[in-house]
């Protein structure tokens, strides 16, 4: 459910814009802003895992996303649409990093397995909810009262979560300010590195698939294009992620090869005039895209085995950060040139994700005559 919102809400940003009568920059705002929703609440709510449970703040994410949706099938006016959009950011972040903290924990040793098959749920979602606002659109849904539906579907999931039973929902460790969990994730090298990485990644993600609708329909003139385009983008990554999911693949091998194919594809996409390969390349890096948050995801969770509530809500916030900044950055870089900067932008930021990842890879290497690496499953922060 949380992929159908997120593209469901990637589809109708330009609608959106369009009826608050906002330029590229503030629609780069309006992208941003919920990831900077994203951004905080981990690191306020994601502690309390470790002092009330993952369970009760699951909940709390559920009760914040359902507040936020039905706000925004109210707002009628641009700032107040903002409020809504920020609450339900703070939901949807806390939900899916402590959703996947529950998965980490509940079945250790098979966290890989668990955490890419979570998001193969979540791709497919995506995948169809850019197809299922359409057809609710020309069926004469106006396209705000889609929130609504989102609302009544959170909360049915809220309750059915509520009656879940877990194994593993720890409570017995420090946690009364946060300061302990903030300081050892910041002193691990390897970890700091990842979290730049996912930084980076999702603000690739992110922009991608915003400004999908945007370059297809005002770009390139094939509107129809545009939730064809973004349907593949988020379908393209359910077969990588179930891939990645039962494979053992070298992470460091892996990670490289789908970071040059993502830089690759975002600059063919816009260099090749054929807009049945820039469906393609769209399509290529999606599939690219796939692995690379749970991959980063789950390397930090198996460095906090068993209490990683905390730190993947901080991982969290570095990938809402991504998710806020750089396309907003996109959006002033389109309301000077066009389109397809957004785009540019995205082939040069994968160029500094690979790096970051080398650094990650390069500390962990010095860390291992310690006992530790960026690959050992073992690894303690």
């Amino acid at each position: 459910m949380l992929g159908i919102y997120i593209s469901m809400y990637q589809y109708t940003v330009l609608s959106i814009s369009q009826l608050f009568l906002i330029d590229a920059a503030l629609m780069g705002l309006l992208i941003g802003v919920q990831h900077f929703g994203m951004a905080v609440p981990p690191l306020i709510l994601g502690v309390l895992c470790a002092k009330i449970g993952k369970k009760k703040v699951v909940l709390l994410a559920y009760l914040l996303l359902i507040l936020g949706t039905a706000l925004a099938g109210m707002m009628n006016e641009y700032v107040s649409f903002i409020v809504a959009v920020f609450v339900i950011g703070s939901g949807f972040a806390v939900l899916e990093a402590t959703l996947s903290a529950v998965l980490a924990d509940e079945f250790p040793g098979e966290s890989t397995r668990h955490l890419n098959f979570s998001q193969v749920a979540f791709s497919i979602g995506a995948l169809t909810g850019p197809a299922v606002a359409k057809a609710l659109i020309q069926a004469g849904v106006y396209f705000k009262d889609l929130y609504y539906y989102c609302a009544v579907v959170f909360l049915v999931l809220g309750i059915g979560f509520l009656f879940t039973r877990h194994q593993h929902d720890r409570t017995d460790m420090q946690a009364s300010s946060g300061k302990e969990h903030y300081k050892a994730f910041f002193k691990n090298r390897v970890v700091v590195f990842l979290a730049l990485s996912i930084f980076l990644y999702v603000g690739i993600e992110n922009t991608f698939a915003n400004f999908t609708d945007s370059y297809f329909e005002l770009m390139l003139g094939f509107p129809g294009l545009s939730a064809t385009a973004l349907s593949l983008f988020w379908g393209a990554m359910i077969p990588s992620r179930f891939l990645a999911g039962i494979l053992r693949i070298d992470r460091k091998k892996m990670f490289v090869a789908l970071t040059a194919l993502i830089c690759l594809s975002a600059l063919l996409a816009m260099l090749i005039p054929e807009t049945t390969v820039k469906v393609i390349m769209f399509t290529v890096c999606g599939f690219c895209c796939g692995p690379i948050w749970p991959m980063l995801m789950d390397t930090v969770a198996q460095k906090n085995a068993g209490a990683s509530g905390p730190s993947m809500n901080i991982m969290a916030t570095f990938s809402s950060l991504g998710g806020a900044v750089l396309p907003f950055a996109a959006g002033y870089a389109v309301n000077i040139s066009n389109q397809t900067a957004a785009y540019y932008i995205c082939a040069v930021i994968a160029v500094v994700m690979l790096w970051t990842f080398g650094m990650a890879v390069k500390n962990g290497r010095i860390s291992a005559k310690a006992g530790g690496s960026i690959d050992s499953d073992k690894a303690e922060s």
